[in-house]
């Protein structure tokens, strides 16, 4: 069969054949049309799940910041001109009282004559060394014309060796009116004194062989007990803190958590949880006279996510030596409908009288525990939205449905456009057969007619 008589379907019989082609294909097309709107429904549920995934996100993300700023604390001084403190990890919050006695200084050695310009030489033989100890450690600068590039070597070449070998000791130089006079300062602290080894300058340093001014240690109390330290900067006094001392005096320490950070991160999980669970409730119902179920109702995944989170909410937190044990405690509680509420007021006292215990509560009982309130609520929201996880298993299950209708759907279309092509080329067929016979009718008519018009002359 020609495309032609394709074209002119019905031609030969009268009948309109394509229209009852259509309403044949549209009875068999009914069972795709439902497989579209159950794909349609599928992939509906899954971008449902793909958006409380989302908000299991940003309320993980959301305890993590809080998790930080627990242990984000600044320090501050009473009087900067005695010291400065900053934090270097994570010291406890409160106040410490500090008292110095006395700063660390390191010694200072003058030489005992003048020279009378930078560029004078300081060894006539133009070789040797000058080899001294700091502390213990031996440093040595050598004065060979041919390794300090001069002939002879000068003064601001010896000074310019020392301060860039290393050793910590300071060179200097000090115009007196007559010439330049050469000062050496060592490290702070009584650890860090100089010891002249060789000396193959023409300079001579110190008063008989010693220092001009003694080194000392820096000798203070902090909270009462008796600190002697070496450096003016204190590392290791109290844990996490670094205090550095200008001058002698009385001092606080201020180490402070931010409470109003804090709360206002405690602030944003509540937002969180109750933005999630009003989603969940909103994709829970059932359209009775439409027959159509919500992406979550009575669906399992979605209410062991519920039953897991107010578990969590629930539990008791903190250890048998917390004198704080659950979020009420914290201003922080479920209400009827399932929602969280929080009372700021209650967060932040707890948090001004109670860090500790709160700490205790919301993210471990001690170091590695990971027992506390959102620590346990990041790993459950983690676990559920993993790979493997209950909200990752329920999206791919359906995905795969929709995957699966739509290659359904697409084996019933092509098994429909061969049936289509089927019934027409059926219906022309017939169609060409009827209009044969009526050609072959008119023409028996016309002979008959011609007939009887010669039987009546």
């Amino acid at each position: 069969m020609n495309l032609g008589a394709v074209n002119v379907l019905g031609l030969g019989s009268g009948m309109d054949l394509q229209g009852l082609i259509d309403k044949l294909i549209n009875v068999d097309k009914k069972p795709i049309i439902m497989k579209q709107t159950q794909k349609i429904e599928y992939e509906s549920y899954y971008k449902t799940f793909d958006t409380l995934e989302s908000k299991m996100d940003t309320l993980m993300s959301d305890s993590t910041s809080m998790l930080t700023d627990m242990t984000a604390q600044n320090a501050s001084v009473s009087d900067s001109d005695i010291a400065d403190a900053n934090v270097t990890g994570a010291p406890i919050s409160g106040v410490h009282n500090i008292t110095v006695n006395s700063i660390a200084q390191g010694e200072t050695w003058l030489s005992t004559t003048s020279v009378s310009s930078l560029s004078d030489s300081i060894n006539s033989s133009g070789s040797g060394s000058f080899t001294y100890k700091i502390g213990d450690k031996e440093y040595s600068i050598n004065i060979d014309n041919n390794v300090l590039s001069s002939t002879p070597t000068t003064l601001q070449e010896f000074i310019n060796a020392i301060n860039t070998n290393g050793s910590g000791l300071q060179a200097t130089t000090i115009n007196n009116g007559s010439g330049y006079i050469v000062v050496l300062k060592t490290p702070q602290g009584t650890t860090n004194d100089l010891t002249i080894v060789k000396n193959d300058t023409n300079l001579t340093f110190g008063d008989n062989g010693a220092a001009n001014v003694a080194s000392s240690d820096a000798d203070l109390t902090i909270d009462g007990v008796s600190i002697t330290s070496h450096s003016n900067t204190l590392s290791d006094n109290i844990p996490g803190l670094e205090i550095k001392l200008k001058k002698i005096g009385s001092f606080s320490v201020y180490v402070n958590t931010d409470y109003n950070q804090l709360t206002k991160d405690m602030q944003n999980i509540v937002d969180d949880y109750n933005d999630m669970m009003d989603y969940i409730s909103k994709n829970s119902g059932y359209d009775d006279q439409n027959n159509v179920a919500d992406a979550f109702f009575t669906n399992s995944t979605v209410q062991s996510v519920k039953t897991t989170l107010e578990n969590i909410l629930m539990n008791k937190f903190g250890g048998n030596d917390s004198s704080i044990s659950y979020l009420s405690d914290l201003g922080i509680s479920l209400d009827k409908t399932g929602k969280m509420s929080f009372d700021s007021e209650t967060f932040q006292q707890a948090l001004q009288n109670n860090f500790k215990d709160v700490k205790k509560v919301l993210d471990e009982t001690a170091s590695g525990a990971n027992d506390g309130f959102l620590n346990k609520l990041h790993s459950a929201l983690s676990d559920m939205t993993s790979t493997n996880g209950s909200i990752e298993l329920e999206k791919t299950y359906l995905q795969n449905r929709s995957d699966s209708l739509q290659e359904q759907i697409t084996a019933m279309n092509k098994q429909l456009d061969n049936e289509r092509a089927m019934l027409t080329m059926t219906f022309s067929q017939m169609d060409e057969y009827i209009g044969m016979l009526k050609s072959q009718s008119d023409y028996m008519t016309q002979v008959f007619d011609s007939m009887d018009n010669n039987n009546k002359k």
